[in-house]
């Protein structure tokens, strides 16, 4: 069986609010994602809303990539997720839930990319790899929050 999903969680001591701002806020995504140095609003975008637009800007060592993003989910303090379209027809989906804890919030973050199945995503090893990255952005996150 290939593994096309995965997620990760990390506690952080601050509001959900707060998390979900840093989260949404294109400007930061190269101090959260270990890929990801570059996203800015497409359009009339010009913040986290249902079915606003993105370009993500990637690097992983010698490869670079940029790609449209949806916005599939924008619930202040709780969730936000993002569609990322493939040219087959399929997309690759990433989440962030926010829970409250006692001691702050819990943020998960998951992936559902269908198009991990490939033969080159396999050869790459591209699943374990994002395993890595997210929790790499967890991390990262919890860094700059808890600053």
């Amino acid at each position: 069986m290939i593994e096309t999903t995965g997620n990760a969680h990390i506690d952080i001591a601050a509001g959900p609010h707060e998390v979900y701002a840093i989260l949404t806020d294109l400007s930061r995504i190269s101090e959260l994602s270990p890929e990801c140095y570059k996203a800015e609003w497409e359009g009339d975008s010009t913040g986290p809303a249902m079915g606003a637009t993105f370009r993500g800007y990637n690097r992983n060592g010698d490869q670079e990539w940029d790609a449209g993003c949806v916005v599939v989910a924008a619930e202040p303090g709780k969730e936000w997720a993002f569609e990322v379209p493939a040219n087959d027809g399929r997309s690759t989906t990433w989440r962030y839930t926010i829970e409250p804890t006692e001691s702050g919030c819990r943020v998960t973050e998951s992936f559902d990319s269908p198009i991990l199945d490939g033969e080159f995503f396999q050869k790459i090893n591209r699943h374990d790899l994002l395993l890595k990255n997210i929790a790499r952005t967890l991390d990262n996150l919890k860094a700059v929050v808890e600053a």
